[in-house]
């Protein structure tokens, strides 16, 4: 899908996307025409380029993740999808094999806001028992390392 000066560009870009084309170009050993034509490619494949926030910085302090044990039945589940997903406070919903069913991941201002939450998914059709994990401390939060290492 990526060849080696795609792979190249995406590193530059991950490093720094507000990289000039100039600069671009001349990091990946390419033309410019080469690099914008590249990026126009990347646009088309479904690359975004976007800003990355960080959310503690607007004020969204707390983070936390919920375990969800959902109804078997489809049609509980679809409704209950529908609705979670416009939830503007999680930033990620994934459906598990194991013990839970989904695990959600909710970013907060305070404890009041993540119970809002939490009572508003306790409330939707499938959801059975939620259990919440709240952050207290991050070490590492880097989601585009393990693209980093691909890209190397």
């Amino acid at each position: 899908m990526f060849d080696a000066k795609d792979k190249k560009l995406l590193k530059e870009l991950l490093n720094d996307s507000r990289q000039p084309v100039t600069e671009l170009a001349k990091k990946c050993g390419m033309t410019r025409q080469s690099v914008h034509s590249r990026l126009k490619e990347l646009r088309r494949k479904g690359i975004k380029f976007t800003v990355d926030l960080d959310p503690s910085l607007l004020g969204l302090k707390l983070r936390a993740y919920i375990l969800i044990t959902a109804e078997p039945q489809a049609k509980f589940r679809r409704e209950t999808d529908k609705i979670i997903k416009t939830f503007r406070e999680i930033s990620q919903i994934h459906y598990l094999l194991g013990r839970f069913d989904i695990i959600v991941e909710v970013l907060v201002r305070d404890v009041d806001e993540l119970r809002d939450v939490l009572r508003r998914i306790q409330n939707l059709p499938a959801v059975k028992k939620t259990e919440t994990l709240m952050v207290y401390e991050t070490t590492k939060f880097d989601p585009k390392d393990p693209i980093r290492k691909l890209l190397e």
